[in-house]
């Protein structure tokens, strides 16, 4: 198990970018993520990585996702932001499965993606993860700012499956905790209507992720 992608995410976890910050001017782009809507509802991911290692790529595409989860449950409707959560908690229980990690297949079938089939035309999405200027913290930006939030929930939807076929075993395991852990905090903690909560939940659940993560690591080693 590679540690060091925990250890560099612990990092930045006091520095999330709150939602005030999210159009912010930032420094130095780390990541962007492109995500295409055909008109029948299916969808694209592709990256501008700007170069970055493998391992600092990892670390932002989990970061940006559990992000752009935490605005798209701030900016649904209750009910499509129960729906949602549903189906992230769905994927939790296919990936993380007692035989070990399962790089499920979560968008077959799946009833999210319903709304955004049968479009007039093919609509793209791009989030721009970058470092602040000046603050050591990240900004994301969700591009086009006017987007029809009916693509928010499968855009998320398909942003986490391309991370689930694509990132490292402990990539993946941090990822997926961290999805449990943010829902824990929608249900035990805050509300996602909360502007906060875009910063706060991923905060936590990263927290969290990696407190479980370093105490499974240490108690492996004393064995």
């Amino acid at each position: 198990m590679r540690r060091s992608i925990y250890l560099k995410l612990f990092v930045f976890l006091s520095t999330l970018a709150l939602p005030q910050a999210l159009l912010a001017q930032a420094a130095k782009p780390l990541l962007d993520s492109k995500i295409v809507f055909a008109p029948d509802g299916q969808a694209k991911v592709s990256y501008n990585d700007y170069g970055s290692k493998a391992e600092a790529l990892e670390s932002s595409k989990i970061e940006s996702t559990l992000i752009f989860y935490a605005l798209a449950m701030n900016k649904v409707d209750l009910d499509t932001g129960k729906a949602l959560m549903g189906q992230v908690q769905g994927a939790v229980s296919k990936i993380a499965t007692e035989q070990g990690m399962v790089r499920a297949d979560i968008i077959k079938g799946n009833p999210m993606l319903k709304p955004v089939q049968g479009a007039p035309a093919e609509q793209s999405l791009t989030l721009a993860f970058a470092e602040l200027a000046g603050k050591g913290g990240h900004s994301l930006e969700l591009k086009p700012d006017n987007l029809d939030v009916k693509y928010l929930a499968p855009a998320t939807l398909y942003l986490i499956q391309d991370q689930v076929k694509n990132l490292s075993e402990s990539g993946l395991r941090l990822l997926v905790l961290s999805m449990g852990g943010m829902n824990k905090w929608y249900r035990e903690i805050g509300k996602a209507s909360d502007p906060e909560s875009v910063g706060k939940a991923p905060s936590y659940a990263l927290n969290l992720a990696v407190d479980i993560l370093q105490k499974l690591s240490g108690g492996k080693a004393q064995k």
